[in-house]
């Protein structure tokens, strides 16, 4: 071969090398960038998740301000009650007065577990989903498994049950 061709081949392959490590510092910086964008976009979604969950927690801290401020209202009845009930001077006055204070107050407190979606079980059945049964006693008037009396009412919150209502059941 001659000199001058195996210059030529040698350039050939030099500028092959060359372009070879050209075209992988280009990939090279490519998927750098790459990198980098998908790095970004983790810390971004990590930024969100923070921030989601934080809003969550204020969102649930709100909720019980909410409740508390409709539960207010029952309490300054309660503390009324208790401050005009010594005004009055016939004790009997003052005690039916104050069994209707009272009975305006729970009322005024089930109005407020309503609105928060806080509702009393329903007592037509007996269904051991939301009913404890605590006592079996024999009656002739009740049908077997049915709700005789109800020591403790229950409770769900929108749908849940929050307190099972404690129940005496028929057992022939």
């Amino acid at each position: 071969m001659s000199k001058k061709k195996h210059h030529e081949k040698k350039h050939e392959e030099k500028n092959e090398n060359q372009v070879d490590i050209e075209a992988l510092q280009k990939q090279n910086e490519e998927l750098q960038a790459k990198l980098d964008e998908a790095l970004r976009a983790y810390a971004k979604c990590e930024n969100d998740k923070k921030l989601l969950q934080k809003e969550a927690d204020s969102a649930i801290e709100y909720a019980y301000e909410k409740f508390a401020k409709d539960l207010l209202p029952v309490v300054d009845s309660l503390e009324l009650a208790i401050a005009h009930s010594g005004d009055i001077e016939d004790k009997a006055e003052a005690f039916d007065k104050l069994l209707e204070g009272v009975e305006l107050t729970l009322k005024k407190l089930l109005d407020t577990f309503k609105n928060h979606g806080i509702e009393p079980v329903e007592h037509d059945e007996f269904n051991p989903e939301i009913h404890q049964a605590i006592q079996q006693v024999q009656s002739e008037e009740h049908e077997d498994g049915q709700i005789v009396d109800i020591y403790q009412k229950g409770y769900t919150l929108k749908g849940r049950v929050i307190r099972p209502s404690m129940v005496t059941i028929n057992k022939k």
